[in-house]
């Protein structure tokens, strides 16, 4: 006696085909936008990085050269550089300390001292060339360029402000900014000197 076949169970076999074969190019289609999603939001999140870092970066500048700039600090200094160890700083004031919870120092191989970083960008002391004359400055450069950071800066004990847009030449511990001459093509002020105080100029 043959085998009747189930019109039910044949339809349902017919049906579980069709789910199968259409569900294949809809998970494609899913995988293609979410892919599609990130390679659109990965350059505006790398850009919103820079954009944030760079804000920090000069709102720390500020914040320190205040600090490290301040006569009682660059008494006896005698037009050398400010205090090496940034960390150091941060650590004896309440104000800075609590205003960089997650800043530390890294070591620059063959380096005199460290280095702070704080938010994709290293921070350090030393001097560059204004107008010909080697003066004390506060510089910051990012940790990796285009990544953590892209411009480098150079604030003066004046609190003049300057920008370049350093293109890869300093990037980590190994490229460190120093020495820089502002008057070079790519460094611009960006802020101005501080006001002197009323009565500060000489007679």
């Amino acid at each position: 006696m043959g085998h009747t076949a189930n019109p039910a169970a044949a339809n349902h076999l017919t049906v579980a085909r069709n789910t199968r074969s259409e569900g294949v190019p809809g998970a494609l289609i899913v995988a293609t936008i979410a892919i599609l999603v990130v390679m659109v939001s990965l350059p505006r999140f790398r850009a919103h990085v820079l954009d944030a870092n760079r804000d920090d970066a000069r709102l720390a500048l500020g914040l320190l050269s205040d600090r490290i700039f301040a006569p009682e600090w660059q008494a006896g200094l005698e037009g050398g550089p400010a205090p090496d160890d940034l960390h150091a700083v941060i650590s004896g004031d309440a104000r800075l300390d609590h205003r960089f919870p997650d800043a530390r120092s890294l070591e620059v191989p063959g380096g005199l001292h460290d280095v702070l970083l704080h938010h994709g960008y290293l921070f350090d002391t030393g001097h560059v060339v204004v107008n010909g004359t080697r003066v004390p400055a506060l510089v910051a450069w990012p940790e990796v360029y285009g990544r953590s950071g892209d411009l480098a800066y150079a604030r003066t004990g004046d609190g003049a402000l300057y920008a370049h847009g350093n293109e890869g030449l300093w990037s980590g511990v190994a490229g460190a900014l120093m020495d820089a001459d502002l008057a070079d093509e790519g460094w611009q002020r960006v802020s101005p000197p501080r006001e002197a105080p009323a009565g500060s100029s000489a007679r």
